[in-house]
């Protein structure tokens, strides 16, 4: 019952991310011309083109890079950003269709900062729930699966590919609003999904510690493995360590609880990580 609640919470939260990045995409980012990235910035860019919605193009993007992602990560991984794949351009055409939500403010400056703060709760609560908004997100966790490239630096990398690409569609001022919002979102995003630290270290305590290890090092985690002594019984047992980033916490949970219902576990903030695999590389 309570992973059937937890469970329900997680789906609620994530579903208000996704309401509120459409929303914001919607009422403060396209009325104003405000630049924005990811798959929303080309579905600006083919609504350009072709006069298309940008809710369809954006469904159109996101549908694509599904696929895509069910041929180079498989059936897991596709399932785990199917919601916000789909739901994202929905709520989007939905909002389009409620024309009193734009130019809800007369400054395009405060319309980027709001823009970006509701954005940036909305990404921060899908992430921190174990969501996905899938779209562009989907191409650097390919690539870091393929060529082992840093998730992070493609995902700013790709963003600011499509900011460029829409240049011709703004002006400079346009422009500028973008890079600020995005900025704004960036920072928000961060403080609601970190609330402390940017990683989590889990302590697994499992009969079933090998599946559980192999499992991890399998999806990219390091993970590490002490021998410990139970105090009631003295039972020889291992425990394994591991440290991830906070995005991935919900999605290890469950993962761990499929291999092994009982497994006790402790999940704590990590208020900085340093050394081989995270600020030095494995190569090193």
């Amino acid at each position: 019952m309570k992973r059937i609640r937890t469970a329900g919470v997680n789906i609620s939260m994530i579903l208000l991310g996704i309401a509120l990045n459409a929303f914001a995409v919607e009422a403060f980012c396209l009325p104003y011309g405000i630049l924005v990235g990811g798959a929303t910035g080309i579905g600006r860019l083919l609504h350009y083109f072709t006069d298309m919605p940008v809710s369809l193009g954006v469904m159109w993007v996101n549908a694509a890079l599904l696929v895509l992602a069910f041929f180079c990560m498989g059936r897991r991984y596709s399932a785990s950003i199917i919601l916000g794949t789909f739901l994202y351009p929905v709520l989007m055409a939905f909002f389009e269709g409620i024309p009193q939500i734009r130019h809800m403010v007369e400054d395009p400056l405060l319309a980027a900062l709001c823009g970006g703060g509701l954005m940036g709760v909305g990404i921060g609560l899908v992430i921190r729930n174990g969501g996905s908004l899938g779209g562009s997100d989907v191409v650097p966790v390919i690539l870091h699966k393929k060529a082992r490239l840093p998730i992070a630096p493609v995902m700013y990398g790709l963003d600011v590919a499509i900011l460029v690409l829409q240049g011709f569609l703004a002006s400079p001022n346009e422009i500028i609003l973008g890079i600020l919002m995005t900025l704004t979102y960036t920072v928000v995003a961060n403080k609601t999904l970190l609330a402390g630290g940017g990683h989590v270290q889990f302590m697994i305590f499992s009969p079933q510690n090998e599946k559980i290890k192999k499992l991890l090092v399998e999806r990219g985690f390091g993970a590490t493995l002490l021998h410990g002594k139970t105090a009631y019984f003295s039972h020889e047992t291992d425990v394994l360590i591991t440290i991830l980033s906070v995005r991935y916490m919900n999605y290890v949970k469950d993962r761990i609880l499929e291999i092994d219902d009982k497994a006790f576990m402790t999940i704590s903030s990590v208020r900085e990580v340093d050394g081989r695999g995270f600020t030095v590389s494995m190569d090193s």
